[in-house]
């Protein structure tokens, strides 16, 4: 059956040919299968969803029913539940608990409305005589988390011959974390012969915590021949415990440090090689883990070997990086990491992959990082260490060190040697309010630096204090500078002020525009930077005060003004067709001129333009005017480039059919 076909019998079909749809469930046809999945969950409503609700029921717990009929129905029915679980309430207990299984299952899929609807249901079903039924509902009250806890202690006691059962009651006490449980739980692990229903109940102490679990498990560790566990995995439940549960209040920090001291002096004995037996995550996280609280020449033997490994393998993807990552995160302390990169020596190839342990450290070891920038603040080789401890800075939160890590920039680090370190130095400050506390030395550098790259940092730096100063201090500041007597103080404020994060109000625009007066006898890059600066600054309401730049006979100059006037919103004609008409100017200059007008849309100028042409010798600006006429009035024209379509220049003649054609 195809999709027509499907779509036909959801419009018309009675709820006999609807109910069909279960079948094709099983259609050996995935795509129809699909389509039948999709109609009895989106398409369909009312009561013949009721009845079609009814028949996967049916279908789903139906022996005589093959397998992936039955699988597809119940993945079906927990899409249903997903979306309003309400439903399935009504069937338990129905048809002598027909359905009690396959429901007390489906429910920890559901969404209710009101959430709690399923609580009354879960107690009967977790009742049952039927154990399957009745470990369905214990573990769906555990994934929910609905408060039964009296039902789950009651089911932990009385349990003990059914593992189903008893690890579903067990895993639930875990998720709710009943500490009022531990009792039960403890009685039942020292009577348990069965490994396994050990490891459950350790996994789930692990989830529960307080203190009297960690004196527990780590009891249990010590005697873990006697109970015949695993070593690694009580460990795995006391690091679960103790590591990625923070333990939040200060007696819980004190009893994590007694649980230190106290495997300290069980001395187990665990190899490395162990990280090869074990697959889970929780299980290689925890032997990491023992090694670097309790056992520090493993732990930095371990360390080594992976950053041994780190260093020689260059095509590491992310996830590999992330990977190895982690592993130094949970086993190398960070004075570790912190000794080994003060230990590094100028010469050696290698420096620049100490940026995983640089990354380490910046994402929690805060001040450790701020040593190490103390540390090589004065060497003066080591420029990869240098630049990777700079760019990882950035990561550095907390106004204690923040300020700690701007005074060292400032004393060490934006006076460097080397420019790249420099320039990192620069931008890192960019990242930190309180590095505007020192915008004047920021300032006097700048006037020193030599490169380009290093002096766009520094741009682009100061524009930040800027823009982020609230009394309009520092934009004075730079408003001053550009009558400074030092061209490179003018040129560097005008950038600055320039800057798209930089809005000045009317006060200091006029303040501004007091101060360019003297660009008049300022060096011609000055005037250049100026004249494309302009539009920034309310340069529609301040022409008189800038005229001398659209005198200036230098084209850059004239043309960047005319830009900004464009820019800032002039679309009258008559400035830019004085530019135009000048004399002396390059063919160049006087194309890019037509292309400014043709932007402005100023149909005024038509007549003015086309009179220019017959005249006109260039052939790049003949076709710039013949161009813009055909922009600003298409129809008018039409008759004065046909002129052109017989020229004797093959190119203006192509253009010219060209615009026509068009």
């Amino acid at each position: 059956m195809n999709k027509k076909e499907i779509e036909k019998i959801i419009k018309f079909g009675s709820i006999d040919e609807k109910k069909k749809l279960v079948e094709l469930l099983d259609s050996d046809n995935p795509e129809t299968a699909e389509y039948a999945q999709d109609a009895i969950i989106n398409e369909i409503e009312g009561r013949d969803k009721k009845e079609l609700v009814k028949k996967l029921m049916d279908t789903a717990v139906s022996s005589d029913i093959g397998i992936r009929l039955r699988s597809n129905a119940f993945d079906v029915l927990k899409r249903l539940a997903m979306h309003d679980g309400n439903f399935l309430i009504y069937f338990a207990g129905k048809n002598k608990g027909k359905y009690d299984r396959i429901t007390a299952e489906l429910i920890r899929y559901g969404k209710f409305n009101p959430a709690d609807l399923p609580k009354e249901v879960l107690k009967i079903l977790a009742s049952s005589s039927d154990e399957i039924t009745k470990a369905n509902a214990l573990e769906s009250i555990g994934i929910l988390k609905i408060d039964l806890g009296g039902i789950l202690i009651k089911s932990v006691k009385e349990a003990k011959s059914n593992f189903f059962v008893l690890s579903a009651a067990v895993f639930a006490v875990g998720e709710l974390k009943l500490k009022k449980a531990f009792p039960a739980l403890k009685e039942l692990f020292l009577k348990a012969d069965d490994r396994v229903v050990k490891n459950v109940i350790i996994e789930s102490l692990s989830k529960i915590g307080g203190d009297e679990i960690i004196v527990f498990l780590l009891d249990v560790l010590k005697n873990n021949v006697k109970y015949k566990l695993d070593k690694v995995y009580i460990l795995k439940g006391l690091y679960k415990l103790c590591i990625t549960d923070e333990c939040g209040a200060d007696e819980s920090a004190d009893v994590k440090t007694k649980m230190y001291i106290r495997l300290s002096k069980m001395n187990l004995k665990m190899s490395l090689y162990l990280l090869s037996d074990y697959e889970e995550k929780d299980a290689i996280d925890a032997i990491l883990c023992y090694f670097s609280i309790m056992n520090h020449k493993k732990s930095q033997k371990l360390f080594q070997f992976i950053f041994e490994y780190y260093k020689k393998n260059e095509n590491l993807d992310e996830n590999e990086y992330k990977y190895i990552k982690e592993i130094i995160k949970k086993l190398a302390r960070p004075k570790f990491i912190t000794e080994f990169l003060m230990k590094l020596s100028p010469s050696s190839e290698y420096n620049d992959k100490t940026d995983i342990l640089i990354d380490v450290l910046s994402e929690s070891a805060y001040k450790d990082i701020i040593d190490l920038l103390v540390f090589y603040g004065d060497k003066k080789l080591f420029v990869e260490v240098k630049i990777l401890l700079l760019k990882y800075s950035a990561k550095l939160s907390g106004a204690l060190y923040e300020r700690r890590l701007i005074e060292e920039v400032a004393k060490s680090y934006i006076g460097d040697a080397n420019g790249d370190v420099r320039k990192y130095a620069v931008k890192l400050a960019g990242n930190f309010q309180y590095a505007s506390k020192y915008i004047e030395k920021f300032f006097e550098n700048l006037l020193k630096e030599k490169y380009a790259d290093v002096i766009d940092a520094y741009v682009e730096t100061l524009s930040n204090f800027a823009a982020q100063d609230k009394n309009g201090e520092y934009i004075k500041f730079f408003i001053k500078n550009i009558s400074s007597k030092n061209d490179k103080a003018a040129e560097y404020s005008l950038r600055i002020l320039s800057s798209d994060k930089i809005s000045l109000n009317a006060g200091q625009t006029a303040d501004f525009y007091s101060t360019i007066a003297l660009f008049k006898n300022k060096p011609l890059n000055l005037k250049r930077l100026l004249a494309k600066s302009l539009a920034k600054f309310d340069l529609i309401n301040h022409k008189d005060e800038t005229t001398f730049l659209f005198e200036e006979n230098d084209e850059e100059t004239r043309f960047n003004y005319l830009e900004s006037l464009l820019s800032a919103g002039e679309k009258k004609s008559p400035v830019y067709l004085e530019a135009l008409k000048s004399g002396g100017f390059s063919e160049i200059f006087r194309y890019k001129v037509v292309e400014l007008i043709q932007k402005t849309g100023a149909k005024d100028i038509f007549d003015k333009l086309a009179s220019m042409l017959p005249a006109e010798k260039s052939k790049m600006v003949k076709i710039a005017l013949l161009k813009t006429l055909h922009v600003l009035n298409k129809e008018k024209s039409n008759s004065i480039i046909k002129k052109y379509n017989s020229s004797k220049d093959e190119d203006i003649k192509n253009f010219s059919i060209e615009l026509i054609n068009g």
